[in-house]
Order: C-alpha cells, then sequence, then structure tokens
C-alpha cells in the first residue's frame, strides 16, 4: 500500500493491476466532494465523494485501477480552502 499525506493534488501511480483508492481527511473547515481523475484529463473521472468537515472516516474514491494509471484528487465544487488528508492507493 502506498501513503502520502503531503501534496494532495500531486500525481500519483497506480503500480499493482485491481488497485483501490482511499482518501481521509484528516481537517478541513469546511464539507468536501473529491474525486480522483485520470492525469491530463478532467474527462475521465469518479464520482464526488462527500467528506463531511470533521468526519475523518476513510472513504473510497475508487476501485480496480490497472497498473500503470496516472491519477490525482480534484475539489469539487467551491470549497477551494486548504484542507488535509492521507491518500492510500495500490491496496
Amino acid at each position: 500500500m502506498r501513503t502520502a499525506s503531503a501534496d494532495l493534488h500531486a500525481v500519483r501511480t497506480i503500480t499493482v493491476d485491481g488497485s483501490d483508492v482511499y482518501l481521509r481527511v484528516t481537517a478541513s473547515p469546511v464539507d468536501l466532494r473529491i474525486r480522483w481523475f485520470r492525469d491530463g484529463d478532467h474527462r475521465v473521472a469518479g464520482s464526488p465523494v462527500l467528506f463531511p468537515a470533521g468526519d475523518r472516516s476513510r472513504r473510497l474514491l475508487g476501485t480496480n485501477f490497472r497498473a500503470g494509471t496516472t491519477f490525482c484528487l480534484d475539489v469539487v465544487g467551491e470549497a477551494r480552502q486548504d484542507w488535509r488528508g492521507v491518500v492510500d492507493w495500490n491496496v
């Protein structure tokens, strides 16, 4: 499992076929709707997942990614305040 908490907008690479992507928001002043998208192509993206402010539950963003897939995270909507979290992938 790969885990990252710094630079949540960075490009990440799936290395294990069939991998899932999870996110746990550790700090946000507002509710967030977050999705994954293919690096360089916002047309290929997951459905937004709601992360209520103060809720630190780990939530599934996407499943069954192929090895070699590159992805980023995107905040959907107007809530662009500073937030922190932990991304797990290749799980």
